[in-house]
Protein backbone atom coordinates (compact mmCIF):
# COMPACT_ATOMS: atom_id res chain seq x y z
CA UNK A 1 0.00 0.00 0.00
CA UNK A 2 1.61 3.26 -1.13
CA UNK A 3 -1.20 5.82 -0.83
CA UNK A 4 -4.59 6.26 0.77
CA UNK A 5 -6.86 8.91 -0.77
CA UNK A 6 -9.65 10.32 1.40
CA UNK A 7 -12.45 12.82 0.63
CA UNK A 8 -12.16 16.21 2.30
CA UNK A 9 -15.22 15.41 4.39
CA UNK A 10 -13.92 12.27 6.07
CA UNK A 11 -14.09 11.04 9.64
CA UNK A 12 -11.07 8.75 9.80
CA UNK A 13 -11.45 6.22 12.60
CA UNK A 14 -8.14 4.74 13.79
CA UNK A 15 -8.40 1.24 15.22
CA UNK A 16 -5.72 -0.87 16.87
CA UNK A 17 -4.29 -2.08 20.18
CA UNK A 18 -2.15 0.10 22.44
CA UNK A 19 1.41 0.28 21.18
CA UNK A 20 0.49 -0.21 17.51
CA UNK A 21 1.61 3.32 16.57
CA UNK A 22 -1.75 5.00 15.89
CA UNK A 23 -0.99 8.30 17.59
CA UNK A 24 2.50 8.56 16.10
CA UNK A 25 1.02 7.81 12.68
CA UNK A 26 -1.66 10.47 13.13
CA UNK A 27 0.84 13.18 14.05
CA UNK A 28 3.06 12.22 11.11
CA UNK A 29 0.37 12.52 8.45
CA UNK A 30 -2.15 15.04 9.78
CA UNK A 31 -2.19 18.50 11.34
CA UNK A 32 -2.50 18.20 15.10
CA UNK A 33 -5.71 20.25 14.95
CA UNK A 34 -7.32 17.52 12.83
CA UNK A 35 -6.72 14.86 15.48
CA UNK A 36 -9.15 14.24 18.33
CA UNK A 37 -7.43 11.90 20.79
CA UNK A 38 -9.22 10.01 23.57
CA UNK A 39 -6.01 10.10 25.64
CA UNK A 40 -5.80 13.85 25.22
CA UNK A 41 -9.46 14.21 26.21
CA UNK A 42 -8.77 12.14 29.34
CA UNK A 43 -5.95 14.53 30.22
CA UNK A 44 -8.11 17.57 29.55
CA UNK A 45 -10.85 16.47 31.94
CA UNK A 46 -8.63 14.98 34.68
CA UNK A 47 -5.05 16.18 34.08
CA UNK A 48 -3.81 12.61 33.46
CA UNK A 49 -4.02 10.53 30.29
CA UNK A 50 -3.79 7.32 32.31
CA UNK A 51 -6.75 8.13 34.58
CA UNK A 52 -9.15 5.39 33.45
CA UNK A 53 -11.69 6.51 36.05
CA UNK A 54 -12.22 9.64 33.94
CA UNK A 55 -12.89 7.72 30.72
CA UNK A 56 -16.65 8.32 30.74
CA UNK A 57 -16.26 12.10 30.84
CA UNK A 58 -13.29 11.94 28.47
CA UNK A 59 -15.31 10.14 25.81
CA UNK A 60 -18.13 12.63 26.16
CA UNK A 61 -15.60 15.31 25.28
CA UNK A 62 -14.11 13.08 22.56
CA UNK A 63 -17.46 12.63 20.80
CA UNK A 64 -18.52 16.25 21.38
CA UNK A 65 -15.32 17.61 19.83
CA UNK A 66 -15.66 15.33 16.82
CA UNK A 67 -19.26 16.45 16.31
CA UNK A 68 -18.29 20.12 16.45
CA UNK A 69 -15.57 19.62 13.85
CA UNK A 70 -17.90 17.70 11.55
CA UNK A 71 -20.57 20.39 11.93
CA UNK A 72 -18.01 22.82 10.45
CA UNK A 73 -17.18 20.43 7.60
CA UNK A 74 -13.66 19.68 8.87
CA UNK A 75 -11.65 16.55 8.10
CA UNK A 76 -11.25 14.75 11.42
CA UNK A 77 -9.13 11.89 12.76
CA UNK A 78 -10.62 9.94 15.69
CA UNK A 79 -7.64 8.59 17.65
CA UNK A 80 -8.74 5.90 20.11
CA UNK A 81 -8.30 2.13 20.16
CA UNK A 82 -11.85 1.63 18.75
CA UNK A 83 -11.49 -2.07 19.51
CA UNK A 84 -15.01 -2.36 20.94
CA UNK A 85 -17.71 -2.55 18.28
CA UNK A 86 -19.88 -0.11 20.22
CA UNK A 87 -17.07 2.47 20.04
CA UNK A 88 -16.91 2.13 16.26
CA UNK A 89 -20.70 2.17 15.98
CA UNK A 90 -20.92 5.49 17.85
CA UNK A 91 -18.30 7.12 15.61
CA UNK A 92 -20.10 5.79 12.54
CA UNK A 93 -23.35 7.27 13.82
CA UNK A 94 -21.75 10.69 14.32
CA UNK A 95 -20.20 10.64 10.86
CA UNK A 96 -23.49 9.69 9.20
CA UNK A 97 -25.31 12.44 11.10
CA UNK A 98 -23.21 15.04 9.29
CA UNK A 99 -23.08 13.32 5.89
CA UNK A 100 -19.38 12.48 6.19
CA UNK A 101 -17.44 9.69 4.59
CA UNK A 102 -16.49 7.39 7.48
CA UNK A 103 -13.34 5.36 6.91
CA UNK A 104 -11.84 2.77 9.24
CA UNK A 105 -8.04 2.48 9.35
CA UNK A 106 -7.00 -0.73 11.12
CA UNK A 107 -3.43 -1.13 12.39
CA UNK A 108 -2.57 -4.79 11.88
CA UNK A 109 0.67 -4.77 13.84
CA UNK A 110 2.19 -7.97 15.31
CA UNK A 111 1.60 -8.46 19.02
CA UNK A 112 5.31 -8.64 19.84
CA UNK A 113 5.87 -5.26 18.15
CA UNK A 114 3.03 -3.68 20.15
CA UNK A 115 4.41 -5.10 23.40
CA UNK A 116 7.92 -3.89 22.62
CA UNK A 117 6.72 -0.38 21.76
CA UNK A 118 4.65 -0.34 24.93
CA UNK A 119 7.76 -0.80 27.06
CA UNK A 120 9.22 2.35 25.56
CA UNK A 121 6.14 4.49 26.18
CA UNK A 122 5.94 7.02 28.97
CA UNK A 123 2.41 5.77 29.73
CA UNK A 124 2.47 2.00 29.68
CA UNK A 125 -0.59 -0.22 29.27
CA UNK A 126 -0.69 -3.57 31.07
CA UNK A 127 0.15 -6.58 28.89
CA UNK A 128 -3.22 -8.39 29.18
CA UNK A 129 -5.04 -5.37 27.72
CA UNK A 130 -2.74 -5.29 24.68
CA UNK A 131 -2.97 -9.07 24.19
CA UNK A 132 -6.78 -9.04 24.38
CA UNK A 133 -7.06 -6.12 21.93
CA UNK A 134 -4.61 -7.72 19.50
CA UNK A 135 -6.63 -10.97 19.43
CA UNK A 136 -9.73 -9.05 18.31
CA UNK A 137 -8.04 -7.51 15.26
CA UNK A 138 -8.71 -10.37 12.80
CA UNK A 139 -12.41 -10.38 13.66
CA UNK A 140 -12.53 -6.60 13.20
CA UNK A 141 -10.77 -6.76 9.82
CA UNK A 142 -13.07 -9.51 8.55
CA UNK A 143 -16.29 -7.79 9.61
CA UNK A 144 -15.55 -4.07 9.25
CA UNK A 145 -17.33 -3.56 5.92
CA UNK A 146 -20.48 -5.18 7.27
CA UNK A 147 -20.51 -2.54 10.01
CA UNK A 148 -21.25 0.14 7.41
CA UNK A 149 -17.94 1.94 6.89
CA UNK A 150 -17.46 3.55 3.48
CA UNK A 151 -13.90 2.26 3.24
CA UNK A 152 -11.69 0.02 5.34
CA UNK A 153 -7.90 0.14 5.07
CA UNK A 154 -5.48 -2.15 6.87
CA UNK A 155 -1.96 -0.87 7.46
CA UNK A 156 0.95 -3.08 8.46
CA UNK A 157 4.26 -2.39 10.13
CA UNK A 158 5.80 -2.46 6.66
CA UNK A 159 3.49 0.37 5.58
CA UNK A 160 4.40 2.43 8.64
CA UNK A 161 8.09 2.11 7.81
CA UNK A 162 7.67 2.80 4.08
CA UNK A 163 9.09 6.28 3.26
CA UNK A 164 6.87 6.45 0.16
CA UNK A 165 3.62 5.74 1.97
CA UNK A 166 1.35 8.79 1.97
CA UNK A 167 -2.11 10.00 2.90
CA UNK A 168 -3.85 12.24 0.36
CA UNK A 169 -6.79 14.43 1.39
CA UNK A 170 -8.96 15.20 -1.65
CA UNK A 171 -10.04 18.74 -0.83
CA UNK A 172 -12.21 18.88 -3.95
CA UNK A 173 -14.27 15.82 -2.98
CA UNK A 174 -16.95 16.44 -0.34
CA UNK A 175 -19.40 13.63 0.35
CA UNK A 176 -22.02 15.96 1.85
CA UNK A 177 -25.47 15.38 0.28
CA UNK A 178 -26.74 18.92 0.80
CA UNK A 179 -29.12 20.56 0.45
CA UNK A 180 -27.13 23.40 -1.10
CA UNK A 181 -27.79 26.93 -2.32
CA UNK A 182 -25.29 27.60 -5.12
CA UNK A 183 -24.67 31.32 -5.63
CA UNK A 184 -23.42 32.87 -8.87
CA UNK A 185 -20.68 35.47 -9.33
CA UNK A 186 -21.23 38.23 -6.76
CA UNK A 187 -18.84 40.76 -8.39
CA UNK A 188 -18.74 42.95 -5.27
CA UNK A 189 -22.51 43.47 -5.14
CA UNK A 190 -22.97 43.21 -1.39
CA UNK A 191 -26.55 44.51 -1.31
CA UNK A 192 -27.71 41.90 -3.80
CA UNK A 193 -25.92 39.17 -1.86
CA UNK A 194 -27.65 40.10 1.40
CA UNK A 195 -31.03 40.20 -0.36
CA UNK A 196 -30.46 36.85 -2.04
CA UNK A 197 -29.41 35.17 1.20
CA UNK A 198 -32.56 36.51 2.88
CA UNK A 199 -34.70 35.22 0.03
CA UNK A 200 -33.03 31.83 0.35
CA UNK A 201 -33.93 31.77 4.05
CA UNK A 202 -30.55 32.55 5.62
CA UNK A 203 -30.46 34.54 8.85
CA UNK A 204 -27.61 36.49 10.40
CA UNK A 205 -26.15 34.86 13.52
CA UNK A 206 -23.33 36.59 15.33
CA UNK A 207 -21.01 37.61 12.45
CA UNK A 208 -22.19 35.12 9.82
CA UNK A 209 -25.29 33.99 7.93
CA UNK A 210 -26.74 30.52 8.49
CA UNK A 211 -29.83 28.64 7.35
CA UNK A 212 -32.16 27.43 10.12
CA UNK A 213 -32.62 24.05 8.43
CA UNK A 214 -28.88 23.50 7.91
CA UNK A 215 -28.63 24.23 4.18
CA UNK A 216 -25.13 25.16 2.96
CA UNK A 217 -24.28 27.94 0.51
CA UNK A 218 -21.75 27.36 -2.27
CA UNK A 219 -20.04 30.41 -3.78
CA UNK A 220 -18.95 30.03 -7.40
CA UNK A 221 -16.06 32.48 -7.13
CA UNK A 222 -15.52 36.10 -8.14
CA UNK A 223 -16.83 37.46 -4.85
CA UNK A 224 -15.01 40.70 -5.70
CA UNK A 225 -15.53 42.66 -8.90
CA UNK A 226 -16.90 45.85 -10.42
CA UNK A 227 -19.67 46.22 -7.84
CA UNK A 228 -19.43 48.87 -5.11
CA UNK A 229 -18.69 46.71 -2.02
CA UNK A 230 -16.19 43.98 -2.76
CA UNK A 231 -14.62 44.03 0.70
CA UNK A 232 -17.94 43.63 2.51
CA UNK A 233 -18.91 40.85 0.09
CA UNK A 234 -15.65 39.07 0.83
CA UNK A 235 -16.04 39.25 4.61
CA UNK A 236 -19.62 37.99 4.43
CA UNK A 237 -18.66 35.02 2.28
CA UNK A 238 -15.54 34.22 4.31
CA UNK A 239 -17.46 34.29 7.60
CA UNK A 240 -19.91 31.76 6.16
CA UNK A 241 -17.06 29.55 4.95
CA UNK A 242 -15.19 29.73 8.28
CA UNK A 243 -18.35 28.92 10.26
CA UNK A 244 -19.11 25.86 8.13
CA UNK A 245 -22.17 27.42 6.48
CA UNK A 246 -20.69 27.77 3.00
CA UNK A 247 -18.14 26.41 0.55
CA UNK A 248 -16.15 28.38 -2.00
CA UNK A 249 -14.38 27.77 -5.28
CA UNK A 250 -12.15 30.51 -6.76
CA UNK A 251 -12.87 32.53 -9.87
CA UNK A 252 -10.53 34.15 -12.36
CA UNK A 253 -11.17 37.67 -11.07
CA UNK A 254 -10.38 36.68 -7.49
CA UNK A 255 -7.30 34.81 -8.69
CA UNK A 256 -6.05 37.94 -10.48
CA UNK A 257 -6.68 40.00 -7.35
CA UNK A 258 -4.86 37.38 -5.30
CA UNK A 259 -1.83 37.58 -7.57
CA UNK A 260 -1.81 41.39 -7.43
CA UNK A 261 -2.10 41.51 -3.64
CA UNK A 262 0.67 38.91 -3.38
CA UNK A 263 2.93 41.18 -5.44
CA UNK A 264 3.27 38.81 -8.40
CA UNK A 265 5.44 40.40 -11.06
CA UNK A 266 3.59 41.44 -14.20
CA UNK A 267 0.07 41.47 -12.70
CA UNK A 268 -1.66 44.63 -13.94
CA UNK A 269 -4.16 46.84 -12.10
CA UNK A 270 -6.29 46.97 -15.22
CA UNK A 271 -9.74 45.64 -14.47
CA UNK A 272 -9.01 45.59 -10.72
CA UNK A 273 -9.24 49.34 -10.17
CA UNK A 274 -12.54 49.42 -8.28
CA UNK A 275 -11.70 46.79 -5.71
CA UNK A 276 -8.14 48.10 -5.33
CA UNK A 277 -9.52 51.58 -4.67
CA UNK A 278 -11.58 50.04 -1.86
CA UNK A 279 -8.59 48.21 -0.45
CA UNK A 280 -6.25 51.19 -0.62
CA UNK A 281 -8.81 53.38 1.18
CA UNK A 282 -8.56 51.15 4.26
CA UNK A 283 -6.29 52.03 7.21
CA UNK A 284 -2.96 50.23 7.03
CA UNK A 285 -3.80 47.60 9.67
CA UNK A 286 -7.15 46.71 8.09
CA UNK A 287 -5.60 46.70 4.62
CA UNK A 288 -2.93 44.26 5.75
CA UNK A 289 -5.49 42.04 7.48
CA UNK A 290 -7.75 41.98 4.42
CA UNK A 291 -4.80 41.04 2.23
CA UNK A 292 -3.77 38.16 4.50
CA UNK A 293 -7.28 36.74 4.81
CA UNK A 294 -8.08 37.13 1.12
CA UNK A 295 -4.90 35.31 0.12
CA UNK A 296 -5.62 32.57 2.66
CA UNK A 297 -9.13 31.95 1.32
CA UNK A 298 -8.05 31.81 -2.32
CA UNK A 299 -4.97 29.67 -1.73
CA UNK A 300 -6.83 27.15 0.42
CA UNK A 301 -9.77 26.79 -1.95
CA UNK A 302 -9.95 23.74 -4.25
CA UNK A 303 -10.36 24.51 -7.98
CA UNK A 304 -13.76 22.79 -8.01
CA UNK A 305 -15.95 20.67 -5.75
CA UNK A 306 -17.54 17.27 -6.20
CA UNK A 307 -20.58 17.11 -3.91
CA UNK A 308 -23.38 14.70 -3.03
CA UNK A 309 -21.18 11.65 -3.74
CA UNK A 310 -20.58 12.64 -7.35
CA UNK A 311 -24.07 13.83 -8.28
CA UNK A 312 -23.13 17.52 -8.25
CA UNK A 313 -20.02 19.37 -9.45
CA UNK A 314 -19.46 23.10 -8.94
CA UNK A 315 -16.75 25.09 -10.71
CA UNK A 316 -16.38 28.77 -11.50
CA UNK A 317 -16.03 28.32 -15.27
CA UNK A 318 -17.33 24.74 -15.52
CA UNK A 319 -15.57 21.44 -16.09
CA UNK A 320 -15.67 18.68 -18.69
CA UNK A 321 -16.77 15.19 -17.69
CA UNK A 322 -13.45 13.64 -18.76
CA UNK A 323 -11.38 15.79 -16.39
CA UNK A 324 -13.73 15.71 -13.40
CA UNK A 325 -11.91 14.05 -10.51
CA UNK A 326 -8.47 15.19 -11.66
CA UNK A 327 -6.42 18.02 -10.18
CA UNK A 328 -3.71 19.33 -12.50
CA UNK A 329 -2.62 22.79 -13.58
CA UNK A 330 -4.57 22.33 -16.82
CA UNK A 331 -7.72 21.33 -14.93
CA UNK A 332 -7.33 24.26 -12.56
CA UNK A 333 -6.99 26.69 -15.48
CA UNK A 334 -10.10 25.24 -17.11
CA UNK A 335 -12.04 25.72 -13.87
CA UNK A 336 -10.88 29.34 -13.63
CA UNK A 337 -11.10 30.46 -17.25
CA UNK A 338 -13.14 27.84 -19.10
CA UNK A 339 -12.77 27.78 -22.85
CA UNK A 340 -13.10 30.82 -25.07
CA UNK A 341 -14.81 30.54 -28.44
CA UNK A 342 -14.34 34.18 -29.37
CA UNK A 343 -17.99 34.37 -30.45
CA UNK A 344 -20.80 36.46 -29.05
CA UNK A 345 -24.57 36.34 -29.18
CA UNK A 346 -27.22 38.95 -28.39
CA UNK A 347 -26.29 41.86 -26.10
CA UNK A 348 -22.60 41.05 -26.57
CA UNK A 349 -22.70 38.01 -24.29
CA UNK A 350 -20.29 35.15 -25.04
CA UNK A 351 -21.56 32.14 -26.96
CA UNK A 352 -22.25 28.88 -25.15
CA UNK A 353 -18.90 27.14 -24.52
CA UNK A 354 -18.17 23.97 -26.49
CA UNK A 355 -17.93 21.87 -23.32
CA UNK A 356 -21.54 22.71 -22.45
CA UNK A 357 -22.82 21.62 -25.84
CA UNK A 358 -20.81 18.41 -25.65
CA UNK A 359 -21.43 17.59 -21.98
CA UNK A 360 -23.00 14.18 -21.36
CA UNK A 361 -21.92 13.56 -17.76
CA UNK A 362 -24.25 12.16 -15.13
CA UNK A 363 -23.31 14.83 -12.58
CA UNK A 364 -25.04 18.20 -12.68
CA UNK A 365 -22.39 20.88 -13.33
CA UNK A 366 -23.16 24.33 -11.90
CA UNK A 367 -20.88 27.19 -12.90
CA UNK A 368 -20.63 30.95 -13.38
CA UNK A 369 -18.06 32.97 -15.35
CA UNK A 370 -19.94 33.09 -18.68
CA UNK A 371 -22.68 35.73 -18.32
CA UNK A 372 -26.11 34.64 -19.51
CA UNK A 373 -29.26 36.69 -19.96
CA UNK A 374 -31.31 33.95 -18.29
CA UNK A 375 -30.20 31.01 -16.17
CA UNK A 376 -31.36 27.69 -17.60
CA UNK A 377 -30.32 24.04 -17.88
CA UNK A 378 -28.37 22.84 -20.92
CA UNK A 379 -27.19 19.20 -21.06
CA UNK A 380 -27.26 18.85 -17.27
CA UNK A 381 -25.27 22.07 -16.79
CA UNK A 382 -26.32 25.55 -15.73
CA UNK A 383 -24.55 28.93 -15.57
CA UNK A 384 -25.63 31.26 -12.77
CA UNK A 385 -23.62 34.33 -13.84
CA UNK A 386 -26.07 37.00 -14.97
CA UNK A 387 -23.58 39.84 -14.50
CA UNK A 388 -24.69 40.78 -11.00
CA UNK A 389 -23.90 44.48 -11.39
CA UNK A 390 -26.48 44.76 -14.18
CA UNK A 391 -28.41 41.51 -14.44
CA UNK A 392 -28.97 40.60 -10.81
CA UNK A 393 -27.71 37.79 -8.61
CA UNK A 394 -28.84 34.20 -9.12
CA UNK A 395 -28.78 31.05 -6.99
CA UNK A 396 -29.74 27.44 -7.60
CA UNK A 397 -31.36 25.40 -4.88
CA UNK A 398 -30.08 21.82 -4.95
CA UNK A 399 -31.42 19.14 -5.12
CA UNK A 400 -34.66 21.02 -5.88
CA UNK A 401 -33.17 22.59 -9.05
CA UNK A 402 -35.07 25.76 -8.25
CA UNK A 403 -33.67 29.07 -9.53
CA UNK A 404 -33.85 32.03 -7.12
CA UNK A 405 -32.94 35.57 -8.24
CA UNK A 406 -32.77 39.15 -7.03
CA UNK A 407 -32.49 42.19 -9.32
CA UNK A 408 -29.43 44.38 -9.65
CA UNK A 409 -29.20 47.35 -7.30
CA UNK A 410 -26.12 48.77 -9.01
CA UNK A 411 -25.98 51.28 -11.85
CA UNK A 412 -23.24 49.72 -13.96
CA UNK A 413 -23.20 49.55 -17.75
CA UNK A 414 -22.70 46.25 -19.56
CA UNK A 415 -19.62 47.70 -21.27
CA UNK A 416 -18.13 48.64 -17.89
CA UNK A 417 -18.87 45.20 -16.49
CA UNK A 418 -17.22 43.40 -19.40
CA UNK A 419 -14.21 45.74 -19.33
CA UNK A 420 -13.65 44.91 -15.65
CA UNK A 421 -14.16 41.18 -16.05
CA UNK A 422 -12.38 40.32 -19.29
Amino acid sequence: MKKISLPGTTLLVLCGPPGCGKSTFALRYFKDTMIVSSDRCRALVSDYEENMAASREAFRLFHYTIERRLSLGRFTVADSTAIARQARRELLRIGRKYGFNVTLLVFNIPLDVCLERNTGRERRVIRPVIIKASKKLRHIIDGAFSEGFDDVYVVTDEDLNDPFFKIEILRHVLTLPGPFDIIGDVHGCYGELVLLLARLGYRRQFNYHAHPSGRKAVFLGDIAGPGPRSIDSFWLAKAMVDSGNAFYVPGDYCRRLCRYLAGKEGESRQGLEKVLDEVEALPEDKRSYFREEFLRLIRNAPPYLILDRGRLVVSHAGIRADITGKVTEQVENFCLFGETRGETIEQGLPAIPHWVGEYRGEALVVCGHNPVSKAGFINNTISLDRGCAIGGLTALRYPEREIVQVPSLTACSRAELRMDLY
